[in-house]
């Protein structure tokens, strides 16, 4: 079993187009996991609260947002480099809030939307 795993919104093509690259390249040491109601379940969350960011568990303690996605960068190559640089002060902060307040749930809204349609 992989010390890492990702639980991701597989109907977000955003989403599903990022997880597919890190799948290709990360030689199986990481197990992403699609939203669904059960699994949302397993990770005590319901599937909105998992379509919200992305969340990880790391050696079983659970993650999200830009921390699961650093958790993910240290675990392929090159991408680590990335990760590093996130880990900066003030980089960290501004990912943190550009991510929790723009990008995230700009998604959201989006897979709102599509589950509508």
């Amino acid at each position: 079993m992989a010390d890492l795993e990702v639980l991701y919104n597989s109907e977000c093509p955003i989403c599903s187009r990022e997880i597919n690259h890190y799948k290709k390249i990360s030689k199986n040491n990481i197990n992403f996991i699609p939203i669904s109601n059960e699994t949302a379940k397993l990770w005590s969350l319901s599937e909105d609260q998992a379509a919200k960011k992305l969340h990880a568990r790391l050696n079983g303690k659970q993650i999200d947002g830009v921390d699961a996605f650093q958790a993910i960068w240290n675990n392929l190559p090159y991408y680590w480099v990335l990760s590093k640089i996130i880990a900066i002060w003030p980089l960290k902060s501004i990912s943190n809030l550009v991510y929790s307040k723009i990008l995230a749930p700009f998604l959201f809204k989006l897979h709102k939307y599509r589950s509508k349609t």
